[in-house]
């Protein structure tokens, strides 16, 4: 079961005590759900629009993936905690695309780094970099897999890798 995000809204402004989010939510492909929170702390609503419900999918995850371990508190895998995982790499990763605009970011000794371009060409700033550290892999214009492996040590970094 491939459960993925789309059309997500984020509003960091309206996050108080949970992310305030709209979503929709597809299983295998298929439109699923309707997800949203209003950021105040409550749980998620989910709206079914497809043929899984609810409780299909949380007994799948709880099958499927390793219990959640909050603090002393392990808690089974469920809908609420994969959408929590999804939409962090997909807050962070849109966050980290915006960096790639004004910046170059580097993976250096499993670190990100990035060096302001402040109107300066991006090959100047990396030929600077690669003086220094010639090991330096640079993630702008890299590729998805380059992309993926700073998105992936950003979150690790952060403590949010918890969904391997």
């Amino acid at each position: 079961m491939k459960i993925e995000l789309r059309s997500i809204n984020y509003s960091a402004a309206l996050s108080q005590e949970t992310s305030a989010y709209t979503a929709d939510i597809y299983i295998d492909g298929e439109l699923a759900f309707h997800a949203r929170n209003q950021g105040t702390g409550g749980a998620d609503f989910y709206h079914q629009v497809g043929r899984w419900t609810e409780a299909e999918v949380n007994a799948w995850l709880k099958d499927n993936r390793p219990p959640r371990c909050l603090g002393d508190i392990a808690c089974d895998h469920d809908l609420e905690i994969e959408v929590s995982d999804l939409l962090v790499r997909a807050v962070e990763g849109r966050r980290l695309k915006r960096l790639l605009r004004t910046n170059l970011l580097t993976i250096e000794r499993e670190q990100v780094y990035q060096y302001p371009l402040r109107k300066r060409p991006l090959d100047t700033i990396l030929r600077a970099v690669l003086a220094t550290n010639p090991d330096a892999i640079a993630v702008n214009g890299a590729g998805d897999e380059v992309f993926a492996r700073a998105l992936e040590i950003l979150l690790r970094s952060q403590g949010l890798d918890h969904w391997k």
